[in-house]
């Protein structure tokens, strides 16, 4: 098993239905590749995992990089790894839009988080939800 979380930043600012579009498309393919993990978005900027067979986490990041829907992509850590922390999530997105409550948000993605044993995954995606929640784009 192998894992690689990255960030990027959008190409433009993306609405509600096109992250949810974006997701759902994505949630097919890596279920068809094995493909596990942890997607947020601010609307502008992304926080991903990704866990799966080597090849496959390998395929994945090239189509990805080639994407022109992504920019500035780092990546955070790549390594082989003993188990799945997201065994069960083909591609998840909770959203924070106009109108959400923030603190309810961290707490959302908290929740997420519950069962990842990793305490640097875990740490990674609540700072990028406190971050998030203080971001100048929302959905719209």
């Amino acid at each position: 098993m192998y894992r690689v979380v990255f960030t990027s930043r959008a190409s433009s600012n993306f609405s509600r239905a096109e992250i949810k579009a974006l997701c759902k498309a994505a949630a097919v393919r890596n279920e068809e590749n094995g493909i596990t993990g942890l997607f947020l978005s601010d609307g502008s900027r992304f926080l991903q995992v990704i866990e799966g067979e080597e090849n496959d986490v390998d395929d994945l990041m090239q189509r990805i990089v080639r994407n022109p829907r992504h920019h500035d992509i780092i990546i955070v850590s790549s390594h082989r790894i003993e188990r799945r922390e997201f065994h069960n999530r083909t591609m998840s997105q909770p959203l924070y839009g106009v109108g959400d409550d923030p603190d309810e948000y961290v707490e959302r993605i908290k929740e997420e988080l519950r069962e990842v044993s990793d305490d640097h995954l875990r740490a990674m995606f609540i700072g990028f939800a406190f971050l998030a929640r203080n971001a100048r784009f929302r959905y719209e």
